[in-house]
């Protein structure tokens, strides 16, 4: 796939494990600040996307980057991170125990000899790499002015398709995903939509909704589920719909969000997982 672009780097540095290059990959990419509703997609995506042995191309930045890994991870892989730095440079710094994750069942790969520290200017060039390798570039968020909207334009560049997630109008890490659906990209509201544009098919013709099975649950619980939505909900909200006690709701999203179907945000805000 590289082979293909304008000015392919001559030399990859690569650690972990090689073999997904053989799989379709794509790249998912995104703010570095993001949103709760962000990182949600960005982890079923890439959770049901690297299911289907698909490898997931991103940059391993704070944000929509990591948790796209992270979804992949859960599925096992495959998943490959493109670094602005040497491959012995863990950056950012927190993102270490992701690193070793990602060698597991994926592999980190860089133009930049070791030791090369991530300078900025360094960054559109692994860009590239990111939309080189794959067949397409899936944006979830990303604001007016975004490294996320680089890596679109390299893809369209390099006749690669580009997909966006649409988001809140109201959301400031939007305007970037819905610029680029003004400009031509496909609307993606799930993978369907991309592996229709693709021409890919799923594992066994499954048809899989993330999270969306309600058998474990009791009926109390289904009932509190049902009423907390994608954006935020405020738990009086919640203790007031469900016509319930606190201490009641209190224990019930508890067991929620350990079954993770939910998960609690400061302030006493939960979203649906």
């Amino acid at each position: 796939m590289l082979k293909q672009i304008y000015d392919p780097p001559p030399v990859l540095y690569v650690k972990g494990e090689k073999y997904m290059f053989n799989n379709s990959s794509l790249a998912v990419v995104g703010s570095r600040k993001s949103s709760t509703y962000g990182r949600n997609v960005a982890i079923s995506f890439a959770k049901e996307l690297a299911s289907m042995e698909v490898n997931i191309v991103s940059g391993m930045a704070r944000g929509i980057d990591s948790f796209a890994h992270k979804g992949a991870i859960d599925a096992g892989g495959p998943t490959t991170a493109v670094l602005g730095c040497g491959i012995d440079i863990v950056y950012p710094p927190e993102n270490e125990k992701l690193m070793k994750k990602i060698f597991e069942c994926g592999c980190v790969i860089s133009s930049f000899p070791l030791a090369s520290p991530p300078l900025s200017a360094n960054f559109p060039a692994r860009n590239r790499i990111i939309s080189g390798l794959s067949l397409g570039t899936i944006v979830i968020e990303a604001a007016k002015k975004s490294g996320s909207l680089i890596t679109a334009d390299f893809a369209l560049e390099q006749g690669r398709e580009v997909f966006a997630v649409p988001g809140s109008i109201f959301s400031p890490y939007s305007r970037g995903t819905h610029k680029l659906i003004k400009q031509g990209a496909k609307l993606v509201e799930n993978i369907d939509d991309i592996l229709d544009e693709l021409f890919l098919e799923r594992l066994n013709n499954k048809k899989e909704e993330y999270n969306t099975d309600l058998q474990n649950l009791s009926v109390i619980e289904k009932a509190v589920y049902e009423l907390i939505d994608y954006e935020p909900t405020q738990i009086e909200q919640l203790i007031s719909r469900a016509q319930r006690n606190s201490r009641e709701v209190n224990a019930i999203l508890t067991r929620l969000e350990l079954k993770g179907y939910i998960s609690a945000l400061p302030g006493g805000y939960f979203v649906r997982n």
